[in-house]
């Protein structure tokens, strides 16, 4: 034995908690997305405006695409979690069965 556990059940778990997360995370983009759609181009047309355009309209463009890629990285992290709960499960089998042969 080398100390290594591993608990299926809170692997189990995890899948869930990384599926309401993404949920939450896709939740959270889509209404972002939402309200920054429903005040337009809100700064003005004049020099003010547009320079504030030029400094803040890409990144906040980056930060709703990296928010709505959250979504995907924990729907991500919860199916590797799924799967190696599946895998550890399949391997503790054939082990069990192995050592029921002997």
């Amino acid at each position: 034995m080398n100390g290594f556990e591993t608990d299926l059940a809170r692997l189990a778990e995890g899948v869930d908690d990384f599926t309401a997360f993404a949920e939450r995370a896709a939740k959270i983009a889509g209404d972002l997305g939402g309200v920054l759609d429903s005040l337009g181009d809100c700064w003005g047309g004049d020099a003010i405006g547009q320079s504030f355009a030029a400094s803040h309209v890409q990144p906040s463009g980056d930060v709703l695409s990296g928010l709505s890629g959250l979504s995907t990285g924990f729907g991500g992290v919860g199916e590797r979690f799924a799967e190696t709960a599946r895998t550890y499960r399949e391997v503790e089998e054939g082990n069990r069965n192995a050592l029921g042969a002997i």
